[in-house]
């Protein structure tokens, strides 16, 4: 489901973008960041669209509910966090109750066979790894250094118990895969 996909991409820029605003304001006026987090909204809604319609297109298909009742159910829950994390977003609030509800539709996608055929999903410790395939990460090992150039990080009491050692991808390469998945909708397309 390349669909699917990018949502899932799209999900992961949008809490990068929410991560952003967090950082930026403090220096903004209050007029600048209620903006921002409407921009966010709409990008968090029109991701609820999309994934509403992939369910569509899945119950279309012949015996949907028996062949996809799992894929179904996940994307449904998907689409509930997603309405959430809108009207967190809409208050507006972009701090970590948003930052945790998109991470949480980022963990509920990864869970999907169709990300990860091996898989047979689950939860806790360990998401969409249950079926001893390859994809053991969580959503928060797709969480890198910040691409706000501009960003200040400050020590806190508490500490960290997660690494910052993840790559932050360059933005050629969200280009390359933002290439690679158009060709591969486009052959798709012909095929059919």
């Amino acid at each position: 489901m390349l669909e699917v996909l990018r949502i899932l991409e799209a999900e992961i820029n949008l809490r990068e973008d929410t991560r952003v605003a967090e950082q930026a304001r403090p220096a903004l006026e209050e007029e600048e960041y209620e903006e921002q987090a409407a921009r966010l909204t709409e990008t968090q809604d029109g991701l609820v669209d999309r994934t509403r319609d992939v369910v569509g297109r899945i119950l279309e298909l012949p015996d949907a509910e028996a062949h996809f009742a799992r894929d179904l159910a996940l994307l449904r829950q998907v689409t509930l966090v997603m309405e959430d994390t809108s009207g967190i977003l809409a208050r507006p609030e972009t701090g970590p109750s948003a930052i945790a509800g998109e991470t949480e539709a980022i963990e509920l996608l990864l869970q999907s066979k169709r990300i990860n055929p091996m898989g047979s999903g689950g939860g806790g410790a360990n998401p969409g790894g249950g079926g001893g395939g390859t994809t053991t990460d969580s959503a928060l090992a797709l969480l890198g250094t910040s691409t706000n150039p501009k960003e200040v990080r400050e020590q806190t009491a508490d500490t960290q118990t997660t690494g910052t050692s993840g790559a932050a991808y360059p933005p050629e390469w969200r280009e390359g895969i933002d290439e690679y998945f158009n060709r591969l909708e486009r052959a798709r397309e012909t095929l059919q």
